[in-house]
């Protein structure tokens, strides 16, 4: 008999790791188109808890024990909230939310639209990540609500930063502009590239990052643009042009644009007036509703001499410095290239509660209690003065992740069933205790 597969999501305010059924491409196109009709076709007004009842049932392994073992009232709404959020997270476009601006938006036809159909693309590109989000829509009130929640659950410790890039956005939602470019100043490790993907997430789906460093030399810019006439591949379409027929609305991110060669510099000049640029062909690149950023830690060197980042007692604070860093910056720019960026953001050094944030984070899909010697671990270790928090993940995967992974491969469960591992902590070591033997492949696949 075929095993039924499920993903496995962490639920932290029930304290449970959900079975959450996985679906093919084809199988969740079929379940929101039929959803979606049954909402369209309402005549009566439905309560929000009888939509995630139903939400539940569609997709919970083993709903009907999970119902029947509810209490009752108030506190069966907070666990059927929290496990449909849980869901969400799986299968984003199953939110209410989204399904009811799609009908709003008046597209419900038979079969898949364009829009729809880019969507499903994006989702079947992703099946290995379920916990991507795939609501592209950013043009209410509501949306830009939504967007600050968003930064708030996955950005830690940049709250000014959010603050000046949302009110940005909100020039967007409105349509009083159609395209925004943005420089993000701060050390290494802070977020600069985080806040540039998850706004790609939420803009449009949309997101490519560039490498700056690879673009040091004159003529290195041909890597976007195509080969100029006379040379090999000069008729092969350019990198730029297969983005902009995909779409015209992206995240474009320049990371570490002081490594770019000064010519890089002059062809963004049109880029960043009016969102086009010419290729090797002749043709107009399209990318008029697209969002530039570019980041830098230009000018933390200066101001950080005889300071120390970090976790130091004199710690600098970009926010304090602005000042020396936005001159620092107009030095090492054209003028040209500086006066088409609209707004400046600045990013801070990581306070040790941040730090702590971010572990607990990145260890969000990993079945194992979040506790605070576990965090504190993963902080000393996995947070460095000059690398900032770009290390913590690695050290997850490689000195929590594995051990967890090993212990599930040995069948070892943890002794309260239903629970999650427990850490422990010894001379700054990393274990796992109260263990016992199980079968786990009876709880994970029918």
């Amino acid at each position: 008999m075929k095993r039924k597969s499920y993903y496995k999501v962490v639920c932290d305010p029930i304290n449970l790791v959900l079975l959450i059924r996985k679906l093919g491409l084809e199988e969740e196109q079929k379940a929101y188109f039929k959803l979606k009709h049954k909402i369209s076709t309402l005549e009566e007004p439905i309560t929000i808890e009888s939509y995630m009842v139903y939400v539940l049932k569609s997709f919970l392994h083993k709903s009907e024990e999970f119902f029947s073992n509810l209490p009752p009232d108030e506190d069966k709404l907070t666990i059927v909230k929290a496990v449909y959020r849980s869901i969400i997270e799986a299968y984003p476009i199953f939110d209410l939310n989204f399904v009811c601006a799609d009908i709003n938006n008046g597209e419900f036809i038979e079969g898949v639209g364009d829009s729809m159909r880019l969507m499903f693309e994006d989702i079947g590109a992703a099946q290995a990540n379920p916990s991507r989000n795939t609501l592209k829509s950013l043009s209410s009130k509501r949306d830009i609500t939504s967007l600050v929640s968003y930064f708030d659950k996955n950005l830690v410790g940049q709250k000014e930063a959010v603050k000046s890039l949302v009110d940005s956005m909100k020039l967007i939602a409105t349509g009083l502009y159609k395209t925004a470019s943005f420089f993000f100043v701060g050390p290494t490790g802070v977020g600069k590239t985080e806040a540039a993907k998850l706004l790609g997430s939420r803009y449009s789906g949309n997101f490519w990052k560039l490498n700056c460093a690879e673009y040091a030399l004159p003529h290195e810019y041909n890597k976007l643009i195509g080969s100029p006439p006379g040379y090999v591949g000069h008729t092969e379409k350019s990198l730029i042009a297969e983005k902009a027929e995909k779409s015209n609305r992206w995240v474009i991110l320049f990371d570490e644009i002081e490594k770019a060669h000064p010519k890089f510099y002059d062809f963004l000049l049109s880029m960043l007036d009016d969102g086009t640029c010419t290729d090797n062909m002749g043709k107009v690149i399209d990318f008029s509703e697209s969002i530039f950023i570019f980041t830098s830690n230009q000018g933390l060197s200066d101001i950080g001499r005889g300071y120390r980042l970090g976790f130091a007692n004199e710690k600098i604070s970009v926010s304090g410095c602005r000042e020396e860093i936005t001159e620092s910056v107009r030095k090492k720019f054209p003028t040209e290239f500086m006066n088409r960026i609209d707004n400046f953001i600045f990013f801070n050094t990581l306070t040790p509660s941040d730090v702590r944030k971010i572990a607990t984070l990145n260890l969000k899909h990993i079945p194992l209690k979040r506790t605070r010697p576990l965090l504190n671990y993963v902080a000393k270790n996995g947070y460095s003065e000059e690398y900032g928090a770009r290390n913590i993940k690695r050290f997850i995967k490689n000195e929590i992740a594995v051990p967890v992974a090993q212990i599930i491969l040995d069948k070892k469960e943890p002794q309260k069933e239903g629970d999650l591992y427990t850490p422990k902590i010894v001379n700054n070591e990393f274990t796992i205790t109260n263990l016992r033997d199980g079968d786990l492949s009876t709880s994970s696949a029918e």
